[in-house]
């Protein structure tokens, strides 16, 4: 049976203004793929027309196999809401965004014995392999999914911070 470490507990970014939703998407997206995680998972795609502006919830899920041993998981909540089409102007020239709340919400998970390569995990040589053997390389591989899942928060930022003009 895997054994599962939370690394991000629904670390949340807030947005009001101007984006474009479908843009972060994308650049998520492209980011998610370059850094060697699987392309995201669709888990769930919902869009409900308001009278307040389109409301759009989607989650994806994408991972990352390190070895046999470890798998990272990040987990992305994304909530759009009250969209409505408008324009914004940009060094004198008008482009066309979408203006409306954003929520967006990480969850980043270490799974280790993913494979269940070891099927007794209540057994001694197991603890004795986790206590003793790997407990740098559990440290390592944690900070390695801190980085990644702080690296790609910061992009989702510096993504909001574009429409600051």
């Amino acid at each position: 049976m895997p054994k599962e470490d939370t690394i991000f507990d629904n670390t949340k970014i807030k947005y009001s203004g101007n984006f474009d939703y479908k843009e972060i998407y994308k650049k998520l997206y492209v980011w998610i793929t370059q850094q060697g995680y699987s392309k995201p998972y669709e888990k769930k795609y919902w869009e409900k027309v308001k009278p307040d502006g389109k409301l759009a919830e989607f989650v994806w899920e994408t991972t990352k196999t390190k070895d046999d041993y470890f798998k990272f998981t990040i987990e992305i909540q994304f909530t759009f809401d009250g969209l409505k089409e408008g324009e914004a102007e940009y060094k004198g020239k008008k482009i066309k965004l979408d203006n409306g709340r954003a929520e967006i919400k990480f969850n980043a998970t270490l799974t280790r014995n993913f494979k269940a390569t070891w099927k007794n995990e209540n057994g001694l040589m197991f603890k004795i392999y986790e206590k003793y053997i790997i407990p740098d390389k559990i440290e390592e591989m944690k900070i390695d999914l801190y980085q990644d899942t702080n690296k790609l928060i910061e992009e989702t930022k510096n993504y909001f911070n574009l429409f600051k003009f």
